[in-house]
């Protein structure tokens, strides 16, 4: 039997995972490249947000433009959730024991460790873009927490953290005006109290907003991707969640405008709680993150069809969304040493300029991935994880070559 080596003495359970898991990997598994190509999007979404005039202006080519307005960056928190899900099992009835939640939570933990100084690192340059990567590293470490939380439990805190986020970040807004800044960013040159405020409440991503992308995300990553139904019921209901909290907030707005005076954006002055029933982009508002957690849904959904129709067509797409971190991290470094080349503030400017950089990072990772498996960074992230598992099996694997009663 698998868990009695020969001397008839069992071993523990955690030991024999250890040492099958090198058979487990050589189990084919299918990857849902839709996913890959969902992380693209978001990219994109991101880099015409950094690159282009935000808000963009009120024209129809304007409002093409800012359609990714604090729309890809929840896109990519979804995902993120998503792809933790799947760390622990598919539908496939996998459950090697790379995919114990004790393993997959070390991964996470280590992960946001990494991440966290090199999101602040990146947010000390001038490049006038909010970083997103030390939000990651708390993320994660969130995820690790829940990562075995029931379904019904991940969708209920995903509800509450939607309204009582808000309400939360509001009364901070009332209390302490000035930690509320936007652009008054972390970074590496500020003391550990500016990040916690800034990861957990105060900052652009802050957790006790976006943990509801995080947990739905989680949720829909338990559901079977595989399944066309699932993927059509991700695209039309989120279509019709995002259009239903855009108009529910015109007519709220409109409706309450006599009454009740709506704050302006938050660097200019404080947010009143009015604004809780605006949908404007990055307001931290329950409609606005419903609608983009809506619209993310739709994405989702979308690209796990058309790549599974068109795996030729959207393979740079799937390239490109495996090595995200890789070309996010590098948008930004090129936007901080050539923001005169890069930046536009004309929409026509900004359309040509994102379209050549992304044909380019499109073709970059279609290359890449062709001789390689991972990004750079994304090799760098997971070097140290692999390196650990090596070291384990190493240890366990000479544990037992030594057998039983020797070296006690």
């Amino acid at each position: 039997m698998s868990g009695i080596p020969a001397a008839g003495i069992p071993e523990t359970r955690s030991t024999d995972s250890l040492c099958r898991r090198e058979q487990h990997r050589q189990r084919p598994r299918r990857r849902l490249l839709g996913i890959d190509a969902a992380r693209a999007i978001a990219v994109l979404g991101m880099v015409m947000v950094h690159f282009g005039p935000t808000p963009a202006p009120d024209t129809a080519l304007g409002n093409l433009y800012g359609l990714s307005h604090g729309r890809a960056s929840v896109l990519f928190v979804l995902l993120a959730g998503v792809g933790v899900a799947l760390l622990v099992s598919d539908r496939s009835g996998d459950r090697s024991p790379e995919r114990s939640p004790a393993l997959v939570r070390g991964r996470l933990v280590l992960r946001g460790v990494l991440l966290l100084p090199l999101g602040l690192w990146l947010e000390g340059f001038d490049h006038g873009a909010l970083v997103i990567l030390h939000y990651y590293a708390l993320y994660f470490l969130f995820m690790a927490l829940v990562l075995t939380v029931p379904d019904r439990w991940l969708l209920v805190g995903g509800a509450a953290v939607l309204v009582g986020g808000p309400l939360l970040y509001l009364w901070g807004q009332t209390l302490a005006p000035e930690l509320f800044v936007r652009g008054d960013t972390a970074s590496l040159d500020d003391p550990v109290g500016k990040i916690v405020d800034d990861l957990l409440l105060t900052g652009a991503y802050p957790l006790a907003i976006w943990a509801t992308p995080l947990l739905v995300g989680m949720w829909i990553g338990r559901r079977d991707l595989a399944a066309a139904p699932t993927r059509w019921w991700l695209l039309v209901l989120g279509l019709a969640v995002a259009l239903a909290s855009a108009v529910a907030a015109a007519l709220a707005t409109e409706g309450l405008a006599a009454t009740f005076a709506f704050g302006g954006p938050p660097d200019e002055q404080p947010g009143e709680f009015a604004d809780f029933l605006t949908d404007r982009p990055h307001s931290q508002m329950p409609l606005w993150m419903t609608g983009a957690v809506g619209s993310a849904c739709a994405v989702l959904g979308g690209m796990l069809l058309l790549a599974e129709r068109l795996q030729r067509v959207t393979w740079p797409l799937v390239a490109t969304g495996q090595m995200a971190l890789t070309v996010y991290v590098g948008h930004l470094l090129l936007l901080a040493a050539y923001p005169e080349l890069l930046t536009r503030e004309e929409v026509p400017a900004a359309f040509l300029t994102v379209g050549v950089f992304m044909l380019l990072a499109l073709a970059a990772c279609t290359l890449w991935r062709a001789v390689l498996p991972r990004g750079p960074l994304e090799a760098a992230l997971s070097a140290p994880w692999w390196t650990l598992e090596w070291v384990l099996r190493r240890v366990v694997t000479a544990r037992r070559a030594r057998g039983p009663g020797t070296g006690r």
